[in-house]
């Protein structure tokens, strides 16, 4: 099975290049004409994202730096126990819906020190890779589309994440 899929990972990108460029021929479409269009509005929406981007890594750099993550860990931590989440965990609850990338060197080194076949360490495995962004998806996708109104987005995130962080712990103390 591996050595499947590894050939098909292998081909993929060539076989859907070429499978545009045929598309693109049979529809006498201006290929060069369309990726010069394409790179131009990823370009721009690149520079439009860039504050927003910025602004979030500071941010983040902000609240690591000030001691405010782990103010906000022993804060927490009394009511995390009843609660049935690990300590050790609190501060990538708190920075996942911030920073992905953030909360993924946090992992690692939850990982590094807790380990990673313990409860610990596949909670934090399992909630980086299933929750979301909730802040990040929301600070691009409504700083760069011309949606301002959030309505139920950030709610619906915000749920949608505490749900995430139950399953999470529920599912690896199962496992």
């Amino acid at each position: 099975m591996s050595l499947i899929l590894s050939s098909i990972s292998l081909f993929f990108i060539p076989a859907l290049i070429t499978i545009i460029l045929v598309h693109g021929l049979r529809n006498k479409t201006p290929m060069y004409d369309c990726f010069v269009n394409g790179a131009k509005d990823g370009l721009r929406t690149a520079v439009e994202m860039l504050p927003f981007i910025i602004a979030i890594f500071i941010g983040i750099q902000s609240l690591t730096v000030s001691g405010a993550i782990e103010f906000l860990k022993d804060l927490l931590a009394p009511i995390s126990s009843p609660l049935g989440i690990p300590e050790e965990l609190i501060s990538l609850i708190l920075l996942r819906p911030i920073s992905g990338s953030g909360s993924l060197v946090l992992a690692e080194q939850i990982m590094r020190e807790s380990g990673t076949d313990g409860l610990i360490g596949r909670a934090a495995s399992v909630m980086t890779g299933s929750c979301e962004t909730v802040f990040y998806v929301l600070a691009i996708y409504f700083g760069v589309t011309s949606v301002k109104k959030m309505r139920h987005a950030f709610h619906a995130g915000l749920i949608g994440y505490v749900v995430g962080v139950a399953a999470s712990i529920a599912i690896c103390r199962v496992m």
